[in-house]
């Protein structure tokens, strides 16, 4: 679609020009080759789907029965345990182990895209990593199992097969939220917010070295723009941790080394000490609703203050139509791919975002670039409909990878490929009825709420050397 998209733009400009008495493009000279260069150059979703496939080419192509097996029972023998979830979607039902958080919250999504596109996710075994570092399980030979991450911390080239972070929810808790943001974004014209670069979030403890650091370096220097331009930044951090007294030593942030930041020495900014001693300016503890940041022209986004990873924040501002800045930073999730510096948001850092937010507030073609790129994420990438498309694709490439329909399709072979392995702890998750304050921004917990769990019941027929809760998955499926 977004081929034919460019391809019609492009016949459109011809007959545009053909009318205006443009001889050159009347005849032909320059259009035919522009139009194949704009056919040629891949949409966002292309890229982004470009990129998930090429994350699965790290494991050789399965062919073989036997391959797909030992895959099989690798997915739910896996030399790693906790936060992680062994999921087997099987005849459009779901099955994984008991887990919470964030595990369960991404069950919820899968559940209701099985629901919702049971005809196109077919049958699929696969691990899945809660993590927000991002990191592939191993089997217990030591090898790289195929893992689906939230997100990868330093390099999309990490192994991994991306998919869309737990915040999101399923299909109609999105729906609900993205409504909500809309609507707010409608309630507030642009020309009548305020023009600050809005944030809001946490500071947690730094390691004494800095050899991990997890964002929150990110997160100080973003408050000390609010110290240096409060007319351009509300940037302010509505807790400091326990030890909030490090951030305020100026001698020990100066000798802080950062062994994995992209400046080793990121503290020796001029004028920090007395930056520091007014922390206190740059802190609000009052919680403000995602509806509300639709108030301000500008919105930042700053990496995860857990991992240095992603951050669920940046789910809710390409819905607000305000210029979105992002931090610098190595980490990647499943959409990001289909992102531009330039096009859908503005890459800052501390050297350049007041200049950068100067900018924005006296180039009105740039914020209509920015906030239509914006909404393109909002419309082709991050939308409900996209984000269940894009979970059934990369389920659909993983089965493929590795020839799961030689095993999952029917019983026998299923039953054969289960033989010596281990299905304790599998339960069936099963989508529940919402409550009405599930749809409410920021209630996390509502989206675990969206599915429930059940017990598998006892296997009637148990064969030799056969683990009881595998037998029970098995007849589970394919005979109730």
């Amino acid at each position: 679609a977004g081929l034919r998209t460019a391809a019609h733009r492009a016949a459109r400009d011809v007959g545009a020009a053909k009318r205006a008495g443009n001889p050159a493009v009347a005849a032909g000279a320059t259009t035919a080759p522009a139009a194949r260069e704009a056919a040629a150059t891949p949409t966002p979703t292309q890229r982004v789907l470009d990129a998930m496939r090429l994350s699965l080419q790290r494991w050789d192509k399965v062919e073989t029965k036997q391959g797909a097996q030992d895959y099989v029972r690798d997915i739910l023998s896996p030399a790693k345990r906790g936060a992680l979830g062994r999921i087997l979607i099987l005849n459009g039902r779901v099955f994984a182990n008991e887990e919470g958080g964030k595990v369960q919250q991404h069950l919820t999504m899968v559940s209701r895209a099985v629901r919702e596109r049971h005809s196109k996710v077919k049958n699929v075994a696969y691990l899945h990593n809660s993590e927000a570092s991002g990191s592939c399980l191993e089997n217990k030979k030591g090898e790289l199992l195929p893992t689906t991450l939230i997100a990868k911390k330093y390099s999309s080239k990490e192994c991994g097969v991306l998919v869309p972070n737990p915040y999101f929810g399923d299909l109609d808790h999105w729906s609900n939220v993205a409504q909500l943001l809309e609507d707010a974004s409608r309630k507030h014209p642009y020309w009548k917010r305020d023009p600050r670069a809005f944030w809001r979030g946490h500071i947690r403890w730094r390691n004494k070295d800095c050899d991990h650091e997890s964002g929150n370096i990110a997160r100080f220097l973003g408050t000390l723009l609010t110290l240096r331009h409060p007319d351009q930044f509300d940037v302010k951090v509505r807790h400091l941790e326990a030890r909030k007294r490090i951030w305020t030593n100026a001698t020990a942030l100066h000798a802080t080394k950062c062994k994995d930041g992209a400046a080793k020495y990121p503290f020796r900014i001029d004028g920090l000490d007395g930056l520091v001693q007014r922390l206190s300016e740059a802190q609000d503890v009052s919680w403000v609703n995602p509806v509300d940041y639709a108030r301000y022209k500008i919105l930042a986004h700053f990496p995860g203050g857990t991992t240095g990873s992603y951050s669920r924040n940046l789910n809710h501002l390409w819905s607000t139509d305000a210029v979105v800045l992002i931090w610098k930073h190595a980490a990647v999730e499943h959409y990001y791919r289909g992102l531009a510096h330039g096009a859908t948001h503005l890459d800052v850092d501390l050297a350049s975002a007041a200049a950068t937010a100067r900018e924005v507030l006296k180039n009105q073609p740039l914020v209509a670039k920015l906030k239509a790129g914006a909404q393109a994420v909002v419309r082709d990438l991050i939308c409900p409909d996209c984000l269940e498309k894009f979970l059934a694709a990369a389920l659909a490439k993983i089965r493929a990878r590795h020839a799961q329909n030689l095993i999952l399709d029917d019983a026998g072979s299923l039953r054969a490929a289960l033989r010596g392995a281990n299905c304790t702890g599998l339960v069936e998750y099963r989508q529940a009825h919402p409550t009405q304050d599930d749809t409410q921004l920021g209630l996390h917990k509502a989206i675990e709420r969206r599915v429930r769990v059940v017990p598998l019941p006892a296997a009637k027929v148990v064969g030799d050397g056969e683990d009881p809760a595998c037998a029970a998955l098995v007849n589970t499926v394919f005979n109730n």
